[in-house]
């Protein structure tokens, strides 16, 4: 068996899997977030902080140790929404390959949603009608269409937690008016995404996702055995974004099951998985744990 490992490098989380694999399976060793907010300010004014740059580094640098104790062989590493954009992410990457010998590839929205569905393929293989995988991130989400395996229909749009957060959620807690225009925009671009033309299931992946699951569920800790392929109800989760505007972001972070740092941004990142499901008339979401890092070792590896 060969021990290999996958880096996202997103807007608000960096995430880690370290696995092994054998033929076509593929077995976790280590799957862990680092909330680092690397795109903190990026939709404002276009630049990388000094200080995010340097969080994701000293982040980078502990997952590569962990890779090596792990004895991991090869390692991938992608970057979404955040590198994209920042008009001097070549800076970021430049000081991670010659610092850290890693190189980064920065991926685009549409690479980003084929290596999401792909994830949510292998995985959810007993869902024999079509599939609609919705990946929230701190800049973009993705929705992907796909049926037996193959994507019929994606798109990336600029709807993110942080992004949406920075530009609109400025009070606390956040006033009325600031979530109308928070709506509003979202409303703007739903009508945009894919609407399938036949039955199908929604699967949310990503933080947002689990983050909505782990509440549901008043869980203390994440506990991946009981948020993975959990059905998250329209109705329960419009009752978590009622709660979150009535708090300060100070209470959110008491709420079980609530990361502290996602307190800030779970409003937003809810409120586009909410919308969504309003707009496509879906009751729930099945909920996956296995995000675009399991998609990129899939692709890579020739699964």
């Amino acid at each position: 068996m060969k021990t290999v490992a996958s880096i996202d490098i997103g807007t608000n989380t960096i995430l880690l899997l370290v696995a092994r694999v054998d033929r076509e399976r593929l077995e976790p060793l280590f799957d862990t977030e680092t909330i680092v907010r690397l795109g903190e300010g990026v939709h404002k004014n276009g630049l990388l902080s000094p200080e995010a740059m340097e969080r994701g580094f000293r982040t980078l640098t502990q997952y590569l140790e962990r890779c090596q104790k792990l004895g991991a062989e090869n390692i991938f590493a992608a970057g979404t929404s955040a590198l994209r954009e920042a008009s001097n992410s070549d800076q970021f990457l430049k000081m991670i390959r010659e610092k850290l010998n890693l190189s980064i590839e920065i991926i685009s929205g549409e690479e980003e949603a084929r290596l999401s569905y792909l994830a949510v393929a292998r995985d959810f293989k007993e869902l024999k009608e079509s599939t609609l995988v919705i990946d929230v991130g701190g800049g973009s989400t993705e929705f992907i269409e796909g049926k037996s395996g193959h994507i019929v229909q994606s798109i990336s749009l600029p709807l993110g937690a942080v992004r949406l957060t920075e530009q609109f959620l400025l009070s606390d807690p956040v006033r009325k008016e600031e979530w109308k225009k928070m709506e509003g925009r979202i409303g703007e671009l739903l009508v945009r995404i894919l609407h399938p033309s036949e039955p199908f299931s929604m699967v949310a992946v990503g933080g947002t996702a689990t983050t909505l699951a782990s509440v549901d569920q008043g869980l203390k800790e994440l506990i991946p055995e009981k948020i993975h392929r959990f059905a998250l109800q329209q109705e329960t989760l419009r009752n978590q974004l009622h709660l979150y505007r009535s708090k300060t972001i100070d209470d959110r972070k008491k709420i079980p099951g609530l990361s502290p740092a996602r307190a800030d941004v779970i409003l937003a990142g809810g409120a586009i998985l909410y919308l969504a499901m309003k707009e496509l008339k879906c009751p729930s979401a099945l909920i996956s744990c296995h995000g675009l890092r399991y998609g990129l070792l899939y692709d890579r590896l020739n699964f």
